[in-house]
């Protein structure tokens, strides 16, 4: 079988294409041996409609459109004028009637176009910019509306093995319903205790933890967690990449935990969580805090605004198609396996139409992404 040589266009669409179908822009820009920042500018060039888009820019300067005869400049823009075409078009037509001339490059006569007035400046649609789920604020007024939860950082108990403490916490009361040891960060331990939280307290509206594990998207583009919560009519609220300020109560609770609790550790799991279940009496039950008008966070603090359901359910209105997620994350679209998630496996998902080439996917009431052109952004 002959050698496919591969251009550099080819390879610049090729980590487009990767990072379109899920993989995390660290591990494209690892695999093809360059830096995150030129993933990037890569992913902002691109123009599907644009051959050249992926194509080296020359650094030389912007002159070659004054070298360009007057003639030939008249005869592109009356050619413009007359039928509206774009330029690869016009230098076929004009190429056909005047095989003598010798015509610029395209890109050329798309600048001449440009300094006649005669590309219109189109604003960007909404439907092709690409969703990110659930990465904004989130701003919660009253108790129960928005829980927290991270780990906070690790600890060696005595000489034995290391602690990794769950916490959960309310945002607007700042009661600590979770302060947890775990021996590792793995999704079914971690769920387990808030699922346990979510059934004794009541539901809040979401839950807003940063993108680590077992939280965050991983290399899809939702996770298992997030998946669990939206079931249970959560929105999943995640902080800004590298932004541990966009959930700072929780970090300052953290610092708090730390000299109560974690200085000096305790010998094994059993005496840590005794004082972490110490730590959450004096925090919520003994504790003024500022906030609060020096009240504690028990007296504000009733549980999450709805009760755990009974069977958790994901329904959608008749008038939108609806697709199954098959065990590798995909649906078929027109005949194609289109990449949606991992951890939606098996689960039905909703697809909304735009326009005649842009469509929204929901999962239960949330916007996941769209479909634009056969392609999930």
């Amino acid at each position: 079988m002959p050698f496919e040589e591969q251009t550099i266009v080819d390879i610049r669409r090729k980590m487009i294409e990767a990072v379109q179908s899920g993989v995390p822009i660290a591990h494209v820009a690892r695999d093809f041996g360059v830096s995150r920042p030129t993933v990037y500018e890569w992913l902002s060039r691109w123009d599907p409609e644009d051959e050249i888009s992926l194509a080296d820019r020359s650094h030389a300067r912007q002159t070659q459109t004054e070298k360009t005869p007057p003639k030939i400049e008249k005869l592109l823009i009356a050619e413009r004028k007359r039928w509206g075409f774009g330029s690869k078009k016009i230098l076929q037509r004009l190429g056909e009637k005047y095989p003598e001339l010798e015509w610029p490059h395209r890109s050329t006569v798309d600048a001449i176009f440009d300094r006649a007035g005669l590309v219109e400046k189109r604003r960007r649609s909404r439907g092709s910019e690409k969703v990110t789920p659930f990465q904004r604020p989130y701003l919660a007024h009253e108790p129960g509306e928005l829980w927290t939860a991270d780990y906070k950082g690790q600890f060696r108990l005595g000489r034995g093995p290391y602690c990794y403490p769950l916490t959960v916490a309310d945002q607007v009361s700042r009661f600590v319903i979770v302060v947890h040891g775990l021996p590792d960060t793995s999704l079914e331990p971690t769920w387990r205790r808030i699922d346990r939280a979510l059934r004794e307290y009541g539901l809040p509206n979401a839950f807003h933890t940063d993108n680590g594990t077992p939280f965050g998207h991983g290399n899809s583009r939702l996770s298992t967690m997030s998946v669990r919560l939206m079931k249970l009519d959560i929105e999943p609220v995640f902080s800004r990449p590298g932004k541990p300020q966009d959930n700072g109560t929780h970090e300052r609770m953290h610092r708090t935990l730390k000299d109560f609790a974690t200085i000096p550790p305790a010998g094994s799991f059993a005496g840590q969580q005794k004082k972490f279940d110490a730590f959450r009496r004096m925090f919520n039950h003994e504790r003024p805090h500022e906030a609060l008008g020096q009240k504690r966070p028990a007296a504000v603090f009733n549980g999450g605004l709805r009760p755990y359901p009974r069977r958790a359910t994901v329904e959608y209105a008749p008038s939108l198609e609806v697709r199954r997620v098959s065990s590798t994350g995909s649906i078929k679209w027109e005949g194609e396996p289109i990449f949606i998630a991992q951890a939606l496996a098996g689960e039905w998902i909703a697809i909304k139409p735009l326009d005649y080439d842009t469509h929204e996917i929901y999962f239960a009431r949330f916007l996941i992404g769209r479909l634009i052109a056969g392609k999930f952004v």
